[in-house]
């Protein structure tokens, strides 16, 4: 199954306590065209590449933000806080999610560290297709396959055959002048802040400001707020108890049902649905 057929994502379903005994073991992929933001501040539990093969977006994890753009990948070791959004409506990304008995003994021999960014080159269409095989073999069985881990370790050595992207100098953030206002947006979403708020912490005019940072991520300052208020809100949707009502609160929206409404715009199901799709056992 090729990826122009618009498949979408698979949950693992063959995994048995005799796979997990497996030092590495492939658990499951997704192909996202139109990825959306993605916040989670306690990280993922499981290790995760992310090729995009098409756009550009954000990445940023360990304090460092990187722009990504096709052939760029991005991996992510587990309990890594990390966050990844879109600068266009074309982002996609695959991503592969593994884990194992043993992993990090493997992933030290390819000297993959917590998180980092590389560029995929030529090595692109040869990482699609493993990508490709790992999704065809993984519908096709009905038990958990030894060529999947074998593939799965195909990806892992093409990776670490790829460029690797340099942290930038001082602090490694986004160049330009919007790290204080990101910061500003991170520390105070549950604030009923506006547009006069958050331009101040640019020193810019709101109207230059506005067009500014547009230009910069795609998107108005407001809907950037509102998107990550939304990543924070799935975050307590599948990790809490709390009522509907009460993380609205949490995340800055005064308002239940304008909440459930953006809500609804950006994920395309109301909060009740995520936490039943979502919900952590």
């Amino acid at each position: 199954m090729k990826l122009t057929d618009g498949w979408r994502l698979c949950g693992i379903k063959i995994l048995d306590e005799k796979t997990k005994r497996l030092p590495l073991y492939f658990h499951s992929i997704g192909h996202y065209p139109g990825q959306k933001h993605v916040f989670r501040p306690e990280g993922l539990g499981q290790y995760q590449i992310c090729i995009c093969t098409e756009g550009c977006g954000v990445f940023s994890a360990d304090g460092v933000e990187y722009d990504i753009k096709k052939g760029d990948i991005f991996y992510l070791a587990p309990e890594v806080g990390h966050e990844y959004y879109p600068r266009d409506e074309k982002w996609t990304l695959i991503w592969v999610v593994f884990n194992g008995s043993d992993p990090e003994s493997v992933l030290s021999y390819f000297d993959f560290e917590r998180s980092f960014v590389r560029r995929a080159g030529e090595h692109l269409p040869k990482l699609v297709e493993i990508c490709e095989r790992l999704y065809a073999t993984y519908n096709e069985t009905e038990s958990y396959r030894f060529s999947l881990t074998r593939d799965m370790l195909e990806l892992i050595d093409k990776v670490s055959e790829c460029e690797r992207v340099e942290k930038k100098e001082g602090t490694g953030e986004k160049s330009g002048s919007f790290s204080p206002v990101i910061d500003y947006i991170k520390k105070h979403y549950m604030e009923m802040i506006t547009l006069d708020d958050i331009a101040k912490e640019s020193e810019l005019s709101k109207s230059h400001f506005a067009r500014m940072f547009k230009g910069e991520y795609g998107v108005t300052p407001m809907v950037y707020l509102n998107r990550y208020r939304i990543s924070v809100a799935k975050f307590l949707l599948a990790t809490t108890m709390e009522s509907i009502e009460v993380i609205a609160g949490k995340t800055g929206f005064a308002d239940t049902s304008y909440f459930c409404a953006v809500f609804k715009k950006y994920e395309n199901s109301s909060p009740a649905q995520y936490r039943q799709r979502h919900k952590k056992r």
